[in-house]
């Protein structure tokens, strides 16, 4: 039982628990948690960990399916997902989720060997008879079985790439600490900036924001620092000093 009704210090016990094999404490810990506290996906994932260990593949799936839903960049839940569907046998779904890992980390070898495989186990199928009737009906049930389409949002960064824009789709922190670890300034920038309009107390955020400025100086002197990015270092700067005039 959650003892602190205010805190959410209750996953380093769960996850505990689940080291020691106490996979029911746990769970019943972690479902308290969750139904408290719906939109810490931190907890989800968590459970998600937990009714793996104990078997429950659908329940862990669909813990996972919500946590990238809400996260697109959460790998572990993406990770968890590959090996889910791959035992499934939903080949395409977990080719999926490798393409959303290797989006944020390319260098994963484990998740690059897997998506190989995957992709050769699917040349296999494409390759193999399947009658008229058969294959009617196989395509009748593949409408039915429902696949979380977290892909479209990777096209849509792929896109932004080559535009320079960062659509809502990936309004995460990580996200713009994923770009500004990159060297991605511009875009981390910009991710924060649309959090903090949203979110104005949030101190973390604000806190990146200010100490991007702060390192901001020698760029803007720069004469092979591009045209845009001192133009995104000046947008911080008056974005900051609004914020400032209107907390005063």
């Amino acid at each position: 039982m959650i003892k602190d009704k205010n805190g959410r210090n209750f996953i380093p016990i769960a996850e505990d628990y689940i080291r020691k094999g106490l996979l029911d404490e746990a769970i019943d810990l972690l479902k308290e948690g969750v139904e408290r506290y719906p939109g810490y996906l931190s907890a989800r994932v968590s459970l998600g960990k937990a009714y793996l260990e104990k078997g429950l593949i659908n329940e862990a799936m669909q813990e996972f399916e919500t946590v990238v839903r809400v996260s697109p960049d959460n790998l572990l839940a993406h990770r968890k997902l590959a090996l889910i569907y791959q035992d499934a046998g939903r080949t395409d779904a977990a080719i999926k989720a490798c393409d959303a890992v290797l989006v944020f980390s390319p260098k994963d070898k484990e998740i690059a060997d897997l998506l190989r495989t995957l992709k050769k186990e699917r040349i296999e199928k494409s390759h193999q008879y399947v009658k008229p009737d058969e294959q009617k009906l196989s395509g009748e049930m593949s409408d039915e079985v429902s696949t979380i389409d977290f892909t479209s949002g990777w096209e849509v960064a792929a896109e932004e790439s080559k535009s320079g824009e960062v659509s809502g789709v990936f309004l995460t922190e990580s996200m713009g600490d994923l770009y500004v670890a990159q060297g991605e300034i511009e875009k981390g920038i910009d991710i924060y900036q649309r959090i903090f309009q949203k979110e104005p107390d949030n101190e973390s955020v604000r806190g990146k924001l200010i100490n991007l400025k702060g390192q901001a100086g020698p760029f803007d002197s720069a004469q092979d620092r591009p045209e845009r990015s001192q133009r995104q270092i000046k947008q911080l700067g008056d974005f900051l000093g609004r914020v400032r005039i209107n907390r005063s």
